[in-house]
């Protein structure tokens, strides 16, 4: 047979500690609270508490501020929160409190919350288009292209997973010029960022240069322009730079090209070209299909998928149809 030992206070309880059931036991933890009041941002859901604004975990803050507000025994201490509820006018804790005596005591409180509403300055920011930096993004032979388009996708997509962590990493603007884009960030850090993200992907050249936007605190406030120039060229294209060159790839910091005069393979890094004086000769490369009538003996004998026309070609080829780019009147694999 089980005996239950009941509450010596209330004889009601099962007992839990100290003879005391959990009710009765609670209630020899005398607590007090204070009234909190807290400031959301009705844009982004940021908190501030008392000067600080909170953009992230902003409901761990909260809690962390509520118990600031909760005044108890000397020989008592929070030592843990289970749980929370944050209401419109209170917040709701279930504690674990430590106490000299009884050790430790799950205890019940709500503190009185008074919430306002006032814009966060990043807010603020981005709806007064701040900003600090801009990235203006050029193609090389300065024409709006795709490329251009698929730069600044990877760019917002880069700049999203920044703001997750700093909310001064933002996008205030992006502008379509005729020219290219110009994106306006909040945070001249992010420009530095994502001129290496630029690099990574594309062969292209940066150039930084400042302007005097004003003066705080006695001290000069600068904008930086970073001019990202992005080569837009493709297999195929013929540019000149002491010989006539056909590109055969093109990679972040590479371009391979093919000597048009002598076969040669030629290698440019992406500082050579931009510091050199090469030009664009041809953007648009002139392509035909050929179908492989026969390859042996170390050459191959090509039909004009188009014309039909036949030439003979000193190469051997496994495919039954190749592409070859034309230049003056000679025709090169890629």
């Amino acid at each position: 047979m089980v005996i239950v030992m009941k509450c010596i206070i209330c004889g009601k309880n099962e007992a839990y500690k100290s003879g005391l059931c959990r009710s009765c036991l609670a209630d020899k933890i005398h607590l007090k609270t204070e009234n909190m009041e807290l400031t959301v941002c009705p844009k982004c859901g940021a908190v501030r508490l008392g000067k600080s604004w909170h953009y992230d975990n902003a409901d761990s803050f909260i809690v962390r501020g509520a118990e600031s507000h909760i005044i108890m025994d000397k020989n008592d201490r929070i030592s843990r929160v289970k749980s929370y509820t944050i209401g419109e006018n209170q917040v709701s804790l279930d504690l674990i409190i430590d106490d000299k005596n009884l050790g430790e005591v799950e205890k019940e409180v709500s503190i009185p919350l008074k919430i306002g509403k006032e814009s966060c300055p990043v807010c603020n920011k981005v709806t007064g288009s701040y900003y600090e930096s801009v990235i203006q993004l050029r193609t090389y032979t300065t024409e709006y292209g795709k490329i251009l388009e698929e730069a600044r996708d990877s760019i917002v997509k880069f700049m999203k997973g920044l703001n997750k962590n700093d909310p001064n990493s933002f996008i205030s603007r992006i502008d379509t010029l005729k020219e290219g884009l110009d994106i306006y960030l909040g945070k001249k850090e992010d420009a530095v960022k994502i001129d290496k993200l630029m690099e990574l992907d594309y062969f292209c050249n940066i150039k930084i240069t400042k302007s005097l936007a004003g003066r705080k605190d006695s001290k000069d406030l600068f904008r930086y322009t970073h001019l990202i120039r992005i080569l837009d060229l493709v297999p195929g294209s013929i540019i000149y730079g002491g010989a006539y060159l056909m590109v055969k790839s093109i990679r972040s910091n590479t371009i391979e090209a093919i000597n048009t005069a002598n076969g040669n393979i030629v290698t440019i890094s992406s500082k050579e070209f931009f510091r050199g004086s090469y030009r664009v000769i041809l953007k648009e490369p002139d392509r035909e299909t050929f179908i492989v009538l026969s390859s042996h003996d170390g050459e191959s004998q090509l039909m004009d998928s188009r014309t039909f026309q036949i030439i003979t070609f000193k190469k051997e080829f496994t495919e039954k149809e190749i592409d070859l780019y034309r230049y003056g009147d000679k025709f090169y694999p890629l």
